[in-house]
């Protein structure tokens, strides 16, 4: 079985007789052609983010399921063996069968943000050998939210920052200024936050649970519009109804979104709160360019506050 890259044939090739660093290394081959930082995607390794372009491979979210469909198309497993599952028959799970390609279920790549993180998944579904000497410098998919999250606003820090020299009128400065303030107190407070895993674990844990009350008022909205919708349908205002199941419509992918986001802020809250010595280092890393760029930005205000 093979496919097609830039006009090569690729084979797939059986996962139970590859080493975890050349799976890694046809993951990261095989997303080349969605890559927008290519320069970022040439220097990846386990640990680069598929998605963003400031330290990922600039990937775009709308292609998380070409990531998996490439995965796929790489590798064959023995876990073909469809099993129902009791509680709904319409899903199932995977079991050793006969060798075939590789499935990789819904759900399964939430957390796969890595090529390290992507095989870590492979291992854990059984589709290959588990390699603990491999996975003990995987960042987690916690530490890939955190520390991107602390880059992205050290970005939208240093870009405000860029447009203050060049702002048209005084008015627009002393707003730019404000702007910078802000971003400057942000990113104090998040670098601070860092230099404590309990303190980063707590702040998630808190986002964790505005997600969850966000998620259960949508299911609160959800069940009143769909009681409503029901006492419509036995009326004749055809206006009322279409004006409900559009609601309903909206609810339902709002849900989905939620749903997904709660996810994620469960496993970044639950894996937050400890740190292997790389996570160390990527902390310490963005600590001091949030650091660097807070300090550059407080002495650009300076100037401006004293001829405000």
């Amino acid at each position: 079985m093979a496919f097609k890259r830039s006009e090569a044939v690729v084979e797939a090739a059986p996962l139970e007789t590859l080493a975890a660093r050349e799976v890694e290394r046809r993951i990261i081959d095989g997303v080349r052609k969605y890559a927008t930082n290519q320069a970022n995607w040439s220097k990846a390794d386990k640990n680069t983010p598929f998605l963003g372009n400031l330290i990922g491979m600039g990937i775009e979210s709308a292609n998380l399921v070409d990531i998996t469909m490439s995965i796929e198309r790489q590798f064959l497993t023995r876990m073909t063996h469809r099993v129902p599952l009791p509680e709904d028959p319409s899903k199932f799970r995977l079991e050793k069968g006969e060798p075939g390609p590789l499935m990789i279920l819904e759900g399964q790549d939430i957390h796969a943000a890595t090529p390290g993180l992507a095989v870590k998944m492979l291992m854990e579904a059984g589709h290959m050998p588990r390699d603990p000497g491999y996975l003990v410098d995987v960042v987690s998919f916690a530490y890939i939210v955190v520390v991107g999250e602390a880059y992205r606003l050290n970005d939208t820090l240093r870009r405000t920052l860029r447009k203050l020299p060049s702002a048209a009128d005084p008015a627009a400065r002393q707003e730019i200024a404000a702007n910078v303030k802000t971003l400057v107190a942000q990113a104090l407070s998040y670098a601070e936050a860092l230099a404590d895993p309990a303190a980063v674990a707590r702040s998630r844990r808190e986002a964790y649970h505005r997600e969850r009350s966000e998620l259960q008022g949508l299911e609160i909205q959800l069940e009143e519009v769909t009681a409503k919708l029901k006492d419509a349908a036995l009326s004749d205002d055809t206006g009322a109804t279409g004006r409900l199941r559009s609601q309903q419509v909206s609810l339902k992918l709002r849900l989905n979104a939620n749903r997904t986001r709660l996810r994620v802020a469960e496993e970044v809250a639950n894996h937050s709160g400890e740190r292997i010595p790389v996570e160390e280092q990527k902390v310490a890393d963005v600590r001091r360019l949030l650091l660097e760029s807070a300090q550059e930005a407080e002495g650009a205000l300076d100037p401006q506050a004293a001829n405000a």
